[in-house]
This record gives C-alpha cells, structure tokens and sequence, in this order.
C-alpha cells in the first residue's frame, strides 16, 4: 500500500512527506494514468509551491506531456481552466492548511476532480513508479520529451470570467471587505469586485510565501467581521489560501453558514429561471432548515455523499 489520494488530493508537509521525489514520481505516474497530451498546473503563494510545481511538470514533461503554468490560480480558476480548454490539470495547494503544508490536487478534462477510477489508476502507477517498475529503460526523447510553456494571461482570462458570471448585474456603491487570505486569490478578488463596481477594502492580500491563512482568512473570519463594522462595510468575504472555502458575513458582522448561502443562491437563480431543472444539490451535512427552506419555493434537493466530487456528477 503506497500513497493515497485523500478527500483533496495528496497533502503534507511540503519537502518532507510530500518532497520533490514523490512529486516527480506523482506527475510521471499522471502522465501514464491519464490519456492527455497536455496539463494545465497552477500553484497558490507557498513558498514550496514553485520547487513542487517544478517537480510535477517535469515528471509530466519527462513522460511526453506538455505543460502549461498557469501560475498563481485559485483552484476554481484552474477547474474552470481544464473546463474551458477541455484539458486535465492540477493546482500545488495545501488549501486553508499553514504554509509548510502543500498538496497536490489533480482534475480531470472538464474541471471536475478525478473519477475514483482514475484515481485509483494514478496511485497504482505511482506505485509502480517508486518501485522502478513499469515501461522499461528508455524515456521519451527528442521530439517526444514534454514541453514546458506559461500562460500569463491565465488568471486575466478567469477575472473575465467571474465578472462575467454577473450577467450584466452589479455591485455598484456597496461597500465590501474581502479578506484573500495572502493566498492565492489576493490580486483576483479584489480586481473582480472593483469590476463589479463595490468599494473594496482588501485585506490580507500581501502574500509573502509563509503568511498564507496565518490569522487571516475563512480559518479566522473574526478579522473580516471586525474590519466590516469598522468600515461600515455592508458585506464580508474571507476567502481561503487557494479560494476555493468561504466565509460571508452581513454589515453586523455575523457570520452566514453554508446552507444559509446555498439558499440564496438557489432563489435568486430559480427567481431567474436560470436554476438548472430548478433543483440544488447537496451533500448530506445539509441540514432539514434548508430543505424546508427550498420545499417552501418549490426547489427540488439531490443530496449526496460527503466529498465535493459528487456534488456536479449529481
């Protein structure tokens, strides 16, 4: 039994359990896994994220892939990435962890996590890999190694995007702190939400390589709730290390719950009829409130296993 995928990928401490060794070895047993010819990899602000991403995409290259860097990306920004490419991926993140942590998180064509079945394919290859086992002496070379390219333009591309996803609504006047967690969402979410037209006032979004989700953050959602009642601020968003967790608060400071989130959002999109087969799916830690609540306005709920990789198959 070797190295396992957890609910978010591989973690650990970044240069001990999860060294550049394993790494390489996980992007070489990706590479063979997968049937792509090219990856899309992207990393959040730990100072072990260039030595782990490095090692990734040479494991991929050195198997025939191609590379494209994305560079810092929230991992929402690199599913929608994959989705819109129609190309598998991967984000060096250890998520709301502390910044000797890091991880790797792999997605599938489309910008959906892996299907257990692939998963289970790429750990048993890189059993493989670490055991020396597997295709024999000779590499790709020549024209068969795998090139390395960045897109610079990556995170511009998926700013258009958020803005976007507004459908031509706005935030004009309101007053919004947001908290980035000196992760990997600092130079997007605030950009974003001037776009939209709110008066931002960021916070934590000076990102040094060791202060990510360090007091700050949806770990510590006290310091955007302070923040909003000083400033008058009228919202509250902390975000996490690779912006994929939120926390919101209102103008008093108080914290909303993910169910009380997931209901909004499901009316304002079945108020639309944008609200696809006006039905919202969630996990089974959803709570009975929010199924009466979504009873009440006629909105069906699909519940699933725990684990975010159920939530779009459903």
């Amino acid at each position: 039994m070797g190295v396992r995928f957890g609910t978010d990928g591989i973690r650990g401490v970044a240069n001990a359990e999860l060294g550049a060794e394993l790494v390489l070895a996980l992007g070489r047993a990706t590479a063979r896994a997968l049937p792509a010819r090219s990856f899309l990899v992207a990393r959040d602000t730990r100072q072990s994220g260039p030595l782990l991403q490095a090692a990734l995409s040479a494991g991929l290259a050195s198997e025939g892939a191609d590379v494209v860097d994305l560079g810092v990306l929230p991992t929402p920004g690199v599913a929608w990435h994959c989705a819109h490419r129609q190309l598998p991926g991967a984000v060096i993140s250890a998520s709301h962890n502390p910044f000797s942590d890091n991880g790797v998180k792999l997605f599938a064509s489309g910008g959906l996590k892996l299907p257990l079945t692939a998963e289970t394919a790429v750990e048993e290859e890189l059993d493989r890999v670490l055991a020396h086992e597997g295709r024999g002496p000779r590499p790709p070379t020549g024209h068969a190694v795998g090139r390395l390219s960045s897109d610079p333009g990556a995170a511009g591309g998926y700013i258009e995007h958020l803005v976007n996803a507004l459908d031509g609504r706005s935030l004009d006047g309101m007053r919004v702190v947001v908290d980035c967690a000196n992760g990997a969402a600092s130079s997007i979410a605030p950009v974003v939400l001037e776009r939209l037209g709110a008066i931002v006032e960021a916070i934590a979004c000076e990102p040094d390589g060791t202060n990510i989700n360090d007091g700050c953050g949806s770990n510590h959602p006290d310091r955007v709730a302070a923040c909003v009642v000083a400033r008058g601020a009228e919202l509250g968003l902390a975000l996490d290390g690779d912006a994929d967790r939120l926390v919101a608060v209102d103008h008093t400071g108080a914290a909303t719950t993910g169910d009380e989130l997931l209901a909004l959002f499901a009316t304002d999109l079945a108020d639309r009829g944008r609200l696809a087969g006006n039905t919202v799916v969630v996990t089974v830690m959803s709570n009975l409130g929010f199924r009466l609540a979504m009873a009440e306005k006629g909105i069906e709920v699909r519940e699933t296993p725990i684990g975010d990789r159920y939530v779009p198959r459903s």
